[in-house]
This record gives structure tokens, sequence and C-alpha cells, in this order.
């Protein structure tokens, strides 16, 4: 996907918890034009009776370094926040600045594209002590589960962009910061059949 102009998101109502009547603090993000992307989600997730409320994307065209996570108002299709999630190393086929190369093959390390549905909470050995399974939708990524592909935190993982630096690489799961994680966990408190939608 090429590059498109920057623009500003509507101004939004945004705090730690998705949670639109106590939101308090106004926040513009800038980000590329996912109106495409929010709407593939959309007509997903009303097909196949997913959450219809709030999704996760994330954009792997992006330079590492970017903010390629974001947490999707789905019903405003507006991004309430986003984040910085590494890449799976692909066995040294992708570079640390950019994810070019993907498989859904055991033992491949690579980073899978596809809709995936956020499991259960469970034990983390990595980053915060809690991880969520990831369920992949499609052929592209049905093996999500038996990779061990799961959404985790690492302590490794900043909370603000680090352009034109990289970041560290994975085996393959979607790792954010520890901060991030917190925000996805409580969201996950309240909604359910949550989606994650990972694209290049």
């Amino acid at each position: 996907m090429k590059l498109l102009l920057f623009t500003f998101i509507t101004t939004l109502l945004f705090c730690n918890t998705y949670n639109s009547s106590n939101n308090k603090e106004a926040k513009a993000i800038e980000v590329k034009n996912y109106q495409t992307q929010i709407n593939h989600i959309k007509t997903f997730a009303k097909n196949n009776a997913y959450n219809q409320n709030v999704a996760i994307m994330i954009d792997y065209s992006l330079h590492s370094g970017r903010n390629q996570f974001f947490i999707v108002d789905l019903k405003n299709e507006v991004i309430l926040t986003h984040a910085l999630v590494c890449h799976g190393n692909c066995k040294g086929k992708n570079s640390s600045d950019l994810c070019t190369n993907f498989s859904n093959e055991a033992n491949s390390y690579c980073t899978t594209l596809g809709m995936a549905l956020i499991g259960e909470r469970d034990y983390s050995t990595w980053g915060s002590s809690y991880k969520y399974w990831l369920d992949g939708l499609e052929d592209s990524n049905k093996n999500l589960r038996s990779r061990v592909v799961v959404l985790h935190s690492w302590e490794g993982v900043k909370d603000e962009e680090i352009y034109p630096n990289t970041l560290a690489m994975s085996w393959g799961c979607p790792t954010i910061s520890l901060k991030m994680l917190a925000q996805v966990d409580e969201l996950l408190k309240n909604e359910k059949k949550v989606l994650l939608y990972s694209f290049n």
C-alpha cells in the first residue's frame, strides 16, 4: 500500500478505558486515511456477528518506528489511539524497519495478515503477566493459535514513535508496550468478540 497523505482525524474524546460517556480528554490523532480498512472491518463484523463497536487494526506497510497499531471506534469511524507494534523477523527475511514477508506456516517466525478474533486472556512469560490468544478467521491466518501467535507486551516497546529508529522484531507475535496492552485489557473487559485486522 502506498503511503497516503497524512490528515488529521476529527478531534476525539479519549481516556484509558474505551467508554465514550466518560471521555474527558480531547485528542487529535494524525494518521493515514483508513476508511477502506474500517469499512472492511465493519462489514466483516456485521456479516459474522462480531463486535461492531470497536476493533483493532495493524498497518504493516509503515516503518516499524511509526505507530502501526490502532484501536478503532467503528460506530464513529475514528481512531481512538495508536501505538508501536513489533513485526515478525520471518527468519531473517524481514528487516527491522519494514515487514515485507508474511507467512501462516508453523515455525516461520513471520507476521500473518488477515482478520482475527481476539480470544481468551491467558498467562504470559513476556512483558505483562498476561496475553490474548488470537484465532485466525481467514485462510491466510487460520494457523495463528497452533503457531502460538498471540497479542502480548514487551518492556522494549516504547509508548511513543521512535522513527527513524527501528523497533525490535518478534517471532511473529504482534507485540506492544505494557501500557498499550493495559489499555487493550481494559477495553476487552467491556467489549467481547473484538476483531484484530492485520494488513499491509
